[in-house]
Formats: structure tokens, sequence, C-alpha cells
């Protein structure tokens, strides 16, 4: 559907992309690379807002696009609903109907119709359907606009007076309402809470078109992803699978490139010898200039390896040991008004816990951090810190009390302790800040490097207890991993709010959900152990039942807490359900090929009136199937 050709690409005299020819060919392909690689320069390319230096992009014919940036102002003018109601573009369809329309007049009024006709109105009928059954398949603007954390009394509000992530969630919507035939998503996971990720991703395998994205997401590329491709020195390479399967493959790759750069450094060596050693004997100076030659020739062509991840190579200071009992929170009530977003929340956290704060936006998960920060008092209930706790805080806004006017450097030399100042400049490698950048002014960073700044202040003096709300907003995949590794090598307690089930994952040895305001749920196990018993709640209708509030302990069985034999039984049902399902796409794919070849027929013979009969048999039997996979994915969909 899209093919690059010989797309060059130069700033500042600095290749970004070198003669690109790649034809997008998967469902959902990622793109990877450094900041500053060419991830989004090649997506606006694509799009139409910047243009190449030289080469073209094909498009299938009539085939749509939309590209959904990661930074971008949005001049809303309507409501939330109506913002994202502009998706439902039904020009397209309505020209083509009268397109076909005229058509038949123009046949049946001629005995011997052009062919040319035929042929354009068997493009339009096949376009036409596939419309229709795209249609049929689409999720309904409130099904969207509910899992992507929009309440049903919000609809109505000036999309204009959110907060910019959640107009980027209103532009998000749109691109879902529309399903064009091709999306390009630059980070559009920034913004959303872990929820709306997992409803971004079934979203996503279900469409039928194509997707190009970039990621930071770890886990949602490789839920997502069908091939990977990664830009370096200005050149695409492509990976035949999801991220994970790209690392593997990628550091086999850089092995043997590892082996052929030391035989070309040999080779230079041995030449660069020969050179120094004849070139001013007149014997052997006419082969000294030959051997020159060919050194100067191997030295342009030496391979370039991509940068390794730095290491740590030193300790950490460490903060003193505390009590065992951490905190202490008893029948903690917090209310902001009339709203009521914690209910009588119960918790001990002992020593040497890592705790995740998981789930949806707005359902007081900063709210629950900061009290045990002691930085909100609970409308009621206690939160007492124990013996010998020293809190060290980490949120977002850290990286806005950074001296703009200090370099990297200097800051860094400014916060450390005595004994760490040798380690500085290894300090900073680790964090990827690299020579070029220790002189560079806070000021002018970029988001994701002063969050890595600050993370630098505050594990320069740790307490034992960790909070972290929302560490890794901005950061890259690298950066994270930096990150996660860090915070397992401080032996202290961890509390934090993430919304990269990668990170958490990694990181967190139990969990605490908030299912809903006031409905908190303590989980004594992994993040992906909650998952597989309890899973996310995917909107299909707002529900006007209300659950009964955690006590803070588990859910009983009024809860909907699942017992092993309904669970078994359950995970019978669903396995069922998709082969149905999967049985019932190989059908529709299958009438698909054979309603291609029909067509193709019908576009390059003369007119059979049994081939048109077929056509349209065909078309009656993928309208019932996609009626009955429509049926059997809501069934799925309400199960799950």
């Amino acid at each position: 559907m899209l093919l690059l050709k010989g797309i060059s690409k130069q700033f500042s005299g600095q290749t970004i992309l070198n003669n690109v020819d790649l034809p997008l060919s998967k469902h959902i392909t990622a793109l990877v690379g450094k900041n500053g690689s060419g991830k989004s320069t090649l997506m606006k390319i694509i799009a139409g807002i910047e243009y190449s230096d030289s080469g073209e992009i094909t498009f299938k014919k009539n085939a749509s696009i939309e590209y959904l940036p990661q930074q971008a102002v949005y001049n809303f003018k309507g409501s939330v609903y109506e913002e994202v109601a502009k998706g439902l573009d039904s020009s397209r369809y309505d020209s083509l109907l009268a397109e076909q329309s005229g058509l038949l007049e123009k046949i049946a009024a001629s005995k011997d119709p052009d062919e040319k006709l035929l042929i354009r109105l068997n493009e339009i009928v096949e376009e036409i359907h596939r419309i229709e059954v795209k249609t049929k398949q689409k999720n309904s603007i409130e099904t969207i606009l509910l899992n992507l954390g929009f309440r049903r009394d919000e609809w109505a509000r000036p999309a204009s007076t959110l907060s910019g992530g959640w107009q980027m969630r209103i532009a998000l919507a749109r691109v879902l309402v529309k399903e064009p035939d091709i999306i390009m998503l630059d980070e559009p996971t920034n913004y959303l809470d872990i929820v709306t990720i997992d409803f971004l991703t079934g979203w996503l395998k279900k469409f039928d078109g194509q997707v190009l994205l970039v990621s930071h997401d770890r886990d949602f590329l490789n839920n997502v992803a069908e091939e990977t491709w990664e830009i370096f020195n200005g050149d695409i390479s492509v990976y035949k699978g999801n991220y994970d399967f790209y690392l593997k493959e990628r550091d086999a790759k850089i092995a043997l490139l590892e082996k052929q750069r030391e035989k070309q450094l040999n080779e230079i060596k041995d030449l660069q010898d020969y050179y120094d050693k004849n070139h001013t004997n007149a014997a052997h100076a006419a082969m000294a200039q030959s051997k020159l030659k060919t050194l100067e020739k191997l030295k342009s062509e030496l391979i370039v390896l991509p940068p390794k991840a730095p290491t740590m190579t030193f300790r950490l200071p460490e903060p003193r040991r505390g009590g065992e009992i951490v905190a202490e929170l008893s029948d903690i009530t917090q209310r902001f008004g009339d709203l009521e977003v914690i209910s009588n929340y119960k918790r001990i956290v002992r020593r040497g816990e890592r705790i995740a704060l998981v789930g949806r936006n707005g359902f007081g998960k900063s709210t629950l951090i900061n009290i045990i920060g002691q930085e909100l008092v609970p409308t009621a209930g206690s939160c007492r810190i124990g013996a010998g706790i020293d809190i060290c805080y980490f949120r977002q806004h850290e990286i806005s009390k950074l001296p703009p006017d200090m370099t990297v450097q200097g800051f860094v030399e400014s916060i450390a302790p005595f004994e760490m100042m040798t380690k500085i400049k290894n300090i900073l490698g680790c964090f990827l800040f690299f020579e070029d950048d220790w002189e560079k002014k806070i000021a002018v960073l970029s988001g994701g490097e002063k969050v890595r700044l600050a993370f630098i202040k505050f594990i320069m003096t740790p307490g034992n207890l960790l909070l972290l709300d929302e560490p890794t907003t901005h950061l890259d995949i690298d950066s994270k991993e930096i990150l996660l590794n860090t915070l397992k090598s401080i032996p202290a307690t961890i509390i934090f709010v993430s919304h990269d089930s990668h990170f958490i994952n990694s990181l967190a040895t139990s969990v605490v959900y908030f299912r809903k305001r006031g409905d908190i749920f303590n989980f004594e196990g992994t993040y992906e152990e909650y998952l597989q018993m309890y899973g996310h709640e995917i909107i299909a209708e707002e529900s006007s039942a209300a659950k009964p509030k955690s006590t803070g302990n588990k859910p009983d069985d009024s809860q909907g807490k699942v017992d092993f034999a309904q669970q078994k039984e359950m995970r019978n049902r669903l396995n069922k359900l998709k082969k149905e399902i999967d049985s019932i796409q190989d059908k529709i794919e299958t009438l698909e090929k054979e309603k291609s070849a029909v067509c193709d027929k019908l576009s390059t013979s003369a007119f059979d009136q049994t081939l048109a009969s077929r056509l349209g048999e065909i078309e009656d039997e993928l309208l019932e199937l996609m009626e009955k996979w429509e049926e059997k994915s809501i069934e799925l969909e309400k199960m799950g």
C-alpha cells in the first residue's frame, strides 16, 4: 500500500535518510532508533508535512492516511464529542455511490459498453464494499471515548478547555473513529494510562489497515509489532519480528559487524605500517602510494558500530537501614469537595517492598502517594511513617527545579557527595550524557534529558523510602532500562506510579490496583499475575451499577473473585470462541482472494454474467460472515 523509493534527507549537512527503498508491507510496523535518528522526520515525509531531498513515496490508489504527531497544537472549536465525531467523514462513500449510479446508467444505455467503464465500475464496487465492511467493524464513538478515559458527563465539555494530554487523546480518538487505510502514530502512549494502552493495543490488533508507529513502551511494541524498522546513520534495517526479536537479531548482527570491523582495523594497521616504512624508499615508493590509496578507501568504508549502552562500574550511596514497618495506612479517606477519591483504604508497607500503584488516571494514585509522602493530610484516617524512615520523592515537576543556566556537568558536580566526585563522568555516561552533552546548559535539554538529570540528583542522596510518580514519562527505552536497573540496585522500599507495563513487571513485587474512585485493591503478587486473574476492564458500554468498595483486602466472591474451576471454564469458553473467530477470519480471507480474482477477470475480459453473479454471491457471503465475526467479537469482548 505504501512504497518508499530513494528517499533521502539532510539537515545541516547531516544525513538523516540515505536513499531509502522500502515497502510498508506488514500490518503493524515499529520504527525504532536513537533520539534524533530521523523517526519523526520519516513520518512527516510520508504524511506530506515535510519534503525529502530526493525520491518519492507511492500509495495505493485512493488510500487514506492519518498521522498523529508526538506533540501538536489542536485548535479545537467544538465539544469533546463533536471533535471526535469529525472522524466520521462520509464524503468519499457518498461520491463513490454517485459515481456508481452514473456508470450504471451509461452501461445500461449502451449495447456495447466501453471496457474502461466496466473496469472502473468493478473498482468502485470493490471500494464501496470495503468501506461498508469497515464501517460494520468500527467501534462506536461512545465506545472509543469511554475506553480512552472520557466519562459521559465530559463529552459536552469544550475540547479546548482540556489539558494537552487530554487533547491528544481527542486527536487519537478521532483517528480511531476514522479508521484510515494507514495510521502513523508517534509516541501514542505518552499521555495514556495503563488501561487505555491495553485498549489501544487490542484496537490496533483488530484494525484491518496498516500502522507505522514510534513508541518507548517496550511491552506495547512487543504486543503489536510484526516488523521492526531501525534507523541508524541514515539507513533503515528491517527485522521480521517485534521489539524483543529486533534486540536479539540486532545483537547478533552487531557481533558480526564487530568481527568485520576488527578485520578492517587490522588491514588498516598493516597498510599504515607498510606506508610509514616505505613511502620515503625510492624502490618501494610507488607501492607505498598504492597502499595509501587502499588505506584511504578502507578508512572511508570502516564499519560504524551503534553505541553500546553504558554499564555502572561503581556503587551508589546506600540509604540507612530503617525499621521493618515503613508505613501504616489506617482507614484512609480523601475527599476533594464532594468528590471522594479514596475510601477507607488500609495497608501496611514493609521494608524492602516494591509496590506499583496501577490503574486509570484520575482514580487517586498520585493522591495516595502524596499522603504517604506526608505532603497531603487525608480527610479521614491516618498515615503513620515508621521509625528511621527517610522519604525521597521523585515527581515530574522536579525538572522545573533544575537551574537552567548551569551546565550538565556543573550541576552534577554541585550536588554530588564528596566520595562520588571522581565518578561524575562515569555517572553522566551511565545516564546517557556523553562528552558532547557535558557543557550543555540545562535550559536547552529535552524533556527526557531533564528527567534523567533530575534522577541523578535523586539517587545521589537516596532515602530508604523512595516515592516515584510516573518517573518513566518522556524517557526512551534505553533510559528506562537504566532507571530500572538503578532502582533495583538501591536497598530501599519503593512505591511508584507508572503506566509502563514492562517497567512495572520488572520492578514491582506487589500491586495496588485503582479500579475506580474509592475502589482500591491490594494484590500480593506481580502485576502480570494480577492481569492473569482479573485483567483490565475494557468498556463496551458505561455501566450504571456501582461495584462494592474494597476494604483493602482480597475481594470476596461478591466482589467478583473467580475460583479456579470457574477460571478454567471461562478459559475453555474463551479458547473456543477465539477458534471460532479465527475460522471466520480464514473464510473471509479466502473469499476476499476469490473476489479479487473474479474482479480481475471481469476487468480484463468481456462482461461475463456468471462471474458477475458469483461476485454478488461472494459479497453476500462476506457480509454474513462479517456479521458473525462482529457477533463473536462482541461476545469475546464481554467475556474478556
